[in-house]
């Protein structure tokens, strides 16, 4: 598949990994009472899947201007619910497919300068998508959209209020962020990340450049990416003292 579908290819692989949910739900017997069920999910996203595939400049001018940001919004929280779902239902492969479609919306906002609101399944997905792929150019087309990910969350989550938790998507996407640039030996993309992750997180900076300054030590790495982690890591240490 392609690293980052696109609205028709993520339709198609939704429309995929929907089956074996819904068959799943239709068998198990559970008694929803007054939840959202995967077939009443299935049906909102469809429509908004319809929506998402219409160019934006074709749609009517009389909607509000966060149109686009509040549908992708929408389809980012309803895939989420149905993966919750998934999960719950045992359709662990279905799970990990509705959030890797999570960030093909997150590039189609990003490409509409909109803000993104729902993080969690999209850093999910970048994270599966990074722990799959190996090729530098792929790894940098991802560490690129990580960065515009960041951007488009910032509005939301940059003040970190949670910082106590540190498995909060927002500590996952600037960490990931990081190494994925680091593994698609992208210099310039690496100043970038390493830039966010010293004013977003100054107490996990330190840490991250030392280990990452062994890991490019010790792997196939070209001298100018092991300069710039040597350079992050010595200017992270000075500023401890």
């Amino acid at each position: 598949m392609a690293l980052i579908l696109d609205i028709s290819a993520a339709q198609k692989r939704f429309e995929q990994y929907t089956q074996p949910v819904l068959a799943a739900f239709a068998s198990s017997g559970i008694a929803t009472g007054e939840q959202i069920t995967p077939p009443m999910i299935v049906d909102a996203l469809k429509q908004l899947f319809t929506v998402l595939s219409n160019d934006v400049s074709g749609w009517d001018p009389s909607l509000p201007e966060d149109e686009p940001e509040r549908i992708a919004d929408l389809s980012i929280g309803l895939l989420m619910d149905l993966s919750t779902w998934a999960d719950r239902l045992g359709e662990k492969q279905a799970k990990i497919a509705l959030e890797m479609i999570t960030v093909s919306i997150a590039a189609w906002i990003c490409a509409q300068h909109g803000a993104i609101h729902t993080l969690e399944p999209v850093v999910n997905g970048l994270a599966v998508l990074a722990n799959s792929h190996n090729e530098t150019e792929e790894l940098k087309t991802l560490a690129q959209l990580m960065g515009e990910v960041v951007t488009a969350a910032s509005a939301d989550y940059a003040a970190d209020l949670d910082s106590a938790d540190p498995q909060r998507p927002w500590r996952i996407l600037l960490l990931n962020w990081g190494i994925t640039a680091t593994r698609a030996q992208d210099t310039a993309e690496m100043r970038k990340a390493f830039a966010a992750l010293i004013h977003h997180l100054p107490a996990d900076a330190n840490t991250f450049f030392q280990e990452g300054l062994q890991q490019v030590t010790r792997g196939d790495y070209p001298e100018a990416v092991k300069t710039v982690m040597a350079k992050a890591a010595q200017n992270a240490g000075h500023s401890l003292h």
